[in-house]
């Protein structure tokens, strides 16, 4: 058990999230072996926020603060002010503290005066509460992970803020969150303090993290924009500290082209290998849009809106290019023969029962011709949570090579979790003897 000298203090801000913050205010004073408080800001809430908290006010070591709506860090920054803890630790109230976080965290702190902050590994959940099947360890994806991790922050290792405890002094030096960076603000908080103070990483799940529809994580262009700008802050207060970091950036970029450039090879024979076509024989040439995704012409949407997936659909696990609408990718085939484009079509399991997920049209050109239009929509139909086969003949082109186009658009204009999936599209194409035909790219 720690001492009762090292009070923590456990600020969870809170808006619009009343079904959650049960749990979490719960976790926080189910601490073991710790003494907290425990200070929910109420962010302007207009849901049953009030009535929760209200459940909570008698419990030792309970304090609550209601006020106008201000943003995620704002209202960390107002719990701030009123912690009179000696640790801190910062919890969403969409997630939640395993029992004995704050104990072993405390303990380590306690041990180790050198150390600014710790921060532990984390269990995924659904909505539910329930485990997800794809974990991924904060312990895998960080390169430095204990000392100084200021490179390895800047290189793309991040961790989510109710992982960390750390030490209310610190906070003292580098300043709390800054609110013009919102979704960022954690991240360029852990940035300032790493460059100043040194970290270790304790490699248990003593944190729980609800990946769900609405976390502020999943709107693409606010984490782009706050991405942006924090990186851009962070270069102007410690430049030499952000050029180390950059230089090891480009070391690992040139560590993954030259792994790309020997992966894309084998690649293309297994895909060919593990979803043949019906008319695939020895002489058949294939063209992979998985392996030249990087040669495709964007028509619509930006680059960050497509990526090569993982996917387990159906109990198999396949790679598969995701394609978040709006958006239009043009292939120009190196051939014109005759041959079939082959696909099959999906939408992502994981926005299947979201809220705001719904139908997305699946649409491809071949020559600038329409040669497929159609709708999938499994939040509101099941027969459409499967895969759907696409076997598209295609006549030879007098041009000497064929375009091909994929898009996809949501009909009703949200555009919002339509993740959209295109499992190994390909166009084969049969060689005929003493003709020259293209090597498969």
């Amino acid at each position: 058990m720690i001492s009762t000298m090292s009070r923590i203090s456990i600020i969870i801000p809170a808006f619009n999230q009343a079904r959650f913050l049960g749990q979490a205010i719960e976790s926080a004073l189910g601490q073991a072996g710790a003494e907290v408080e425990v200070i929910v800001v109420d962010d302007g809430s207009t849901d049953d926020t009030p009535s929760v908290i209200a459940r909570y006010q008698t419990a030792p070591g309970f304090k609550s603060i209601r006020q106008p709506n201000a943003g995620l860090p704002a209202a960390r920054n107002r719990g701030l002010a009123e912690a009179t803890g000696e640790y801190l630790c910062f919890l969403d109230s969409d997630d939640y503290f395993a029992p004995e976080k704050c104990n072993r965290q405390a303990a380590l702190l306690e041990a180790k005066p050198q150390l600014g902050f710790v921060y532990c590994d984390i269990t995924t959940v659904d909505e539910t509460g329930a485990p997800k099947p794809d974990q991924i360890s904060i312990g895998q994806v960080q390169r430095t992970l204990t000392g100084d991790i200021f490179p390895a922050l800047i290189v793309g290792g991040y961790f989510p803020p109710h992982t960390v405890m750390i030490r209310k002094k610190v906070l003292d030096v580098v300043g709390p969150f800054d609110p013009a960076l919102g979704g960022h603000a954690d991240y360029d908080l852990w940035l300032r303090v790493a460059a100043e103070f040194r970290a270790e990483y304790m490699d248990e799940k003593l944190a729980f993290y609800r990946d769900w529809g609405a976390s502020m994580s999943k709107n693409r262009e606010h984490m782009n924009e706050t991405r942006v700008r924090t990186l851009q802050k962070i270069a102007r207060l410690h430049p030499e500290l952000a050029g180390i970091g950059l230089h090891q950036l480009q070391a690992d970029s040139e560590k993954l082209f030259l792994a790309n450039q020997r992966l894309n090879g084998e690649l293309i024979q297994a895909l060919v290998r593990s979803t043949p076509l019906s008319a695939q024989n020895d002489r058949d040439q294939v063209y992979s849009l998985l392996v030249n995704l990087a040669a495709a012409r964007l028509m619509q949407g930006q680059k960050d809106q497509s990526a090569i997936w993982d996917v387990v659909l159906e109990g198999q696990p396949t790679k598969a290019l995701l394609l978040q609408p709006p958006i239009e990718m043009v292939f120009d085939i190196p051939t014109g023969a005759a041959g079939v484009f082959a696909t099959h079509i999906a939408m992502h399991p994981d926005v299947w029962l979201k809220e705001d997920s719904g139908p997305c049209e699946f649409q491809v050109q071949i020559d600038r011709r329409l040669a497929l239009a159609t709708v999938l929509d499994p939040t509101h139909l099941a027969t459409d949570r499967h895969w759907h086969g696409i076997n598209l003949e295609v006549p030879a082109s007098p041009r000497g090579n064929h375009q091909i186009s994929i898009r996809t658009r949501s009909p009703n204009g949200a555009n919002m979790f339509r993740w959209a999936l295109w499992r190994n599209p390909r166009f084969a194409w049969q060689s005929i003897a003493g003709a020259e035909a293209p090597a498969a790219a």
